[in-house]
């Protein structure tokens, strides 16, 4: 082997094995394809509940350094929400720089994946949204309730990351533009069938009225049972619940 590929594989592994202390990643088989991925270098640290990666250049990146200070209190407000009293796996977050390289990376066009069952969150530092609340929720409710539908999964981390969304989705019914809920509250809901200006935003207003008026347990009874739980969770169909919803948004 030439000197400087013997030189580049002693920094790749002395970066990827700072990561050992809390996680172990080098030694964790669902992040070897990430980690060792051709085309990408790795700095790894570990911080509190996190091993944060990332490449070494875009370690004093103000939306990193950002991301990295407000990871704990993101995880204790999703944890909040949940009513959990803790979370014991150590989450794998790997930062990058630009929506081309997540693609590169996983394949997914996008600032934010999660994948629950590896303990792993993909995310494209930002200064728009440099914040994991919305990664942090899919990550720690999908281990804490189980797998859900996509438009409930969507919609809480939607309303846990970015707060109400009660005016901005009343702004949507006066114009006559609010979606049917029985378009989007169902099993087979498709995320590019609708503008996601629209989807996420209601999903998120929804999920917010559920929370007030019916408390965060008749939330998880739907994350674990779907949508045909309804009826039975709230005692009136999708139709009469969306009916009220719709008052409550113009109060």
């Amino acid at each position: 082997m030439r000197p400087e590929l013997v030189v580049a594989a002693i920094l790749t592994a002395v970066s990827i094995s700072a990561c050992a202390p809390a996680g172990k990643p080098k030694d964790d088989p669902a992040l070897q394809e990430y980690l060792h991925h051709p085309g990408f270098t790795w700095r790894c640290e570990a911080k509190g509940h996190f091993d944060f990666c990332f490449d070494p250049k875009l370690k004093h990146d103000p939306n990193l350094v950002a991301v990295r200070k407000g990871a704990e209190q993101a995880r204790a407000h999703v944890l909040r929400l949940a009513g959990a009293a803790g979370y014991k796996p150590v989450i794998h977050v790997l930062l990058l720089e630009s929506r081309a390289r997540m693609k590169e990376l996983i394949g997914y066009d996008g600032e934010g994946r999660s994948r629950p069952r590896q303990h792993v969150v993909f995310f494209v530092l930002t200064p728009v949204r440099p914040d994991l609340t919305h990664e942090l929720c899919h990550e720690i409710l999908s281990n804490l309730w189980g797998t859900a539908e996509p438009w409930i999964e969507e919609g809480l981390a939607v309303y846990a990351a970015e707060g109400g969304f009660h005016r901005d989705v009343e702004a949507l019914l006066k114009s006559g533009n609010l979606l049917p809920l029985d378009k989007l509250v169902n099993p087979d809901w498709n995320p590019s069938q609708y503008s996601p200006d629209v989807t996420y935003a209601e999903l998120a207003a929804f999920v917010e009225y559920l929370r007030n008026i019916f408390g965060m347990e008749s939330i998880r009874k739907v994350w674990q049972y779907g949508s045909h739980s309804i009826p039975e969770i709230f005692g009136r169909p999708l139709s009469d619940l969306e009916a009220e919803w719709r008052a409550w948004l113009q109060f």
